[in-house]
């Protein structure tokens, strides 16, 4: 991994174009492209996610939010063994941004399975 460059943020840990957003176990959205990054002054997992997400929900920043995320499969390599395909993950944390195309939560905890 690389280490922090202030002009295009933290490396991300794990992309994917697939994900659901539930606040309150309710479907708020879909994401449509998202990464993970481990933010440099927490250490806590942070997700920055596009996709549509209802607007009503725009209201509920400091709101816990549960993140159903599938890692985009790696990429094949000529001449190398295959890597076993990304495990889906949940990450449970709390919005600090959000609008009907985009969203950001932080202080983020990663269940696996």
């Amino acid at each position: 991994m690389t280490s922090f460059d202030p002009m295009r943020g933290p490396p991300a840990t794990s992309k994917g174009t697939m994900g659901v957003l539930r606040i309150g176990g309710l479907t708020a959205g879909h994401l449509t492209e998202w990464r993970v990054v481990i933010s440099p002054t927490t250490g806590a997992p942070t997700l920055f996610g596009e996709g549509r997400i209802r607007r009503y929900y725009t209201q509920a920043l400091g709101e816990v939010v549960q993140a159903w995320l599938t890692p985009a499969p790696h990429p094949a390599r000529i001449g190398r063994p295959k890597r076993p395909p990304a495990q889906p993950f949940t990450l449970t944390g709390r919005i600090v941004e959000i609008n009907p195309g985009h969203i950001t939560i932080a202080d983020g905890e990663i269940a696996r399975g």
